[in-house]
């Protein structure tokens, strides 16, 4: 058989080949290969005659002409002197090209790159021992040339929680939650329906790998070569650009940025003094903590240990020190890493919030971004089963709203009330922002102070009063998120 450089059959070759192997003679003319046809039988039994070119298949599309044993038809049409004829002879063909081979080194080893045509580049150069295979010339080779796979598990898309650990994965062949797959990974379908997918090679100690030469005209498809190789993790710069933004605002898109831009799962922490001169503490989560593949199998897990699912936690909050507890269970942290969570990162993340000021394990956490304002210094933590954890510092200022707030009276007072009429008096008043009355009233508070009839001094900054007497009653914000001018007014409560 003659191949051409992709390694497919060269048939017009081949049948030259033929040619030239089974025809000693013709006469009375001298006859080449090009004057003839050549074809095979594609009824391999004999019984019937069903010649076709080299390059057809049979009606179904099974028998191909390739190595083996034919029945070849050699026939040349004729010409104005002489009639046509042909000759049948069993034929056998084989591939004599050279055997190729594939050896891997023991103990290799690269780093990660979220490229899967640089990890195939790095598999060539690093795991393959090219000098004990048997291939072509190294410099004629790339990646194109190879079939490079390694064995992953099923996970699902969006959590990348293993299916093995969900109901799912009780649905699906044990045989096909681990499967040999290219290295750029691939997707599960059942009916055209995707259930999951085979991820991409990632970082990993002794990952099993097997590689195959493909051939070319000269050397033979090699035999599948399986190993294992260690794959580093990679470096991760977080950058954190500092901003103001108000408390009704989202941050920016940028105000994280990772390089490289990889899949990461980020872990952000706000701490600071708000407008109320209060220490906040937030954390906010990664995307997939709130996936219900990921939950499903965290929530009863967690709900065992401490009597409330993990979904309840984020709903509730928790103290800094419930966190602490939370990050050194083992159990827990078993659980994680199966879900393909590094824990190491939670370390990262407790020693971020140690060095942040003001900071004591009855802190309460809130979960999520800001919604008060005040300063902010932020830590940001990755992780990924393919980088080493990275951290980055900046602030955030989220500010109060200035203009368009305004503070108003719920209910006017002509001068003089009554003290019945205090009573039941609505002496508070309203803060809006643009004319919407539904912003958080938090910030606003009250001074209420002056001489009842009887030369009494009354203050308080909860209760209006309600005695005879002359007051004043003074409205301003004090933190919160929108910030008004006080206002205030005078009045007279008569018996």
């Amino acid at each position: 058989m003659i191949f051409n450089d992709e390694q497919g059959y060269d048939y017009t070759a081949t049948a030259a080949a033929i040619y030239d192997a089974v025809v000693a003679s013709t006469s009375p003319l001298e006859l080449s290969a090009d004057d003839v046809t050549v074809e095979y039988n594609v009824d391999k039994t004999g019984i019937t005659d069903s010649f076709k070119p080299l390059n057809q298949s049979d009606a179904t599309g099974l028998v191909k002409f390739g190595t083996g044993t034919w029945e070849i038809r050699i026939s040349w049409n004729g010409n104005r002197e002489y009639r046509g004829n042909s000759v049948t002879v069993d034929v056998t063909t084989t591939d004599n090209r050279l055997a190729s081979n594939v050896v891997l080194k023991s103990g290799a080893s690269f780093t990660y790159n979220m490229d899967p045509a640089v990890m195939k580049q790095s598999i060539l150069d690093n795991v393959i021992d090219w000098d004990s295979s048997t291939l072509p010339s190294r410099d004629t080779l790339t990646t194109d040339n190879f079939v490079i796979e390694y064995k992953a598990k099923l996970t699902d898309i969006e959590s990348g929680v293993d299916l093995g650990l969900g109901d799912l994965g009780n649905l699906i062949d044990s045989d096909m939650l681990t499967q040999w797959v290219p290295v750029e990974g691939k997707t599960y379908e059942i009916g055209g329906t995707v259930l999951g997918a085979f991820p991409a090679m990632g970082a990993g100690e002794a990952q099993s790998i097997r590689i195959s030469y493909k051939g070319n005209a000269e050397y033979r498809p090699s035999e599948n070569t399986e190993g294992s190789v260690t794959v580093n993790k990679a470096k991760v710069t977080v950058s954190v650009h500092s901003t103001n933004i108000y408390a009704d605002e989202s941050l920016p898109a940028d105000f994280v940025t990772l390089n490289p831009a990889d899949k990461f799962d980020v872990y952000t922490i706000y701490a600071g003094t708000t407008s109320n001169v209060t220490t906040a503490l937030y954390l906010d989560l990664p995307d997939r903590y709130t996936n219900s593949v990921f939950l499903k199998v965290l929530d009863p897990v967690i709900e065992e240990i401490y009597g409330k699912s993990f979904t309840q936690m984020l709903n509730d909050g928790m103290t800094l020190g419930e966190l602490r507890e939370l990050f050194s269970t083992q159990e827990i942290l078993d659980l994680l890493d199966k879900l393909n969570i590094d824990t190491g990162t939670f370390g990262q993340i407790l020693t971020v919030i140690n060095n942040l000021p003001s900071i004591t394990d009855s802190l309460r956490i809130s979960f999520g971004t800001p919604n008060r304002a005040g300063l902010y210094t932020v830590g940001v933590v990755t992780d990924s089963q393919n980088y080493e954890t990275g951290v980055g510092i900046g602030f955030l200022l989220v500010k109060m709203r200035l203009s368009g707030t305004k503070l108003t009276w719920n209910q006017e007072i002509s001068g003089k009330l009554t003290v019945e009429q205090a009573k039941n008096f609505d002496f508070g008043a309203t803060l809006s922002y643009n004319g919407d009355v539904t912003i958080s009233q938090s910030g606003v508070h009250y001074l209420y102070s002056g001489f009842t009839s009887k030369w009494r001094i009354y203050s308080s900054t909860t209760t209006p009063p309600t005695e005879p007497g002359s007051y004043v009653v003074t409205v301003c914000i004090l933190g919160g998120n929108h910030f008004a001018l006080p206002i205030t007014r005078t009045f007279t409560i008569t018996k």
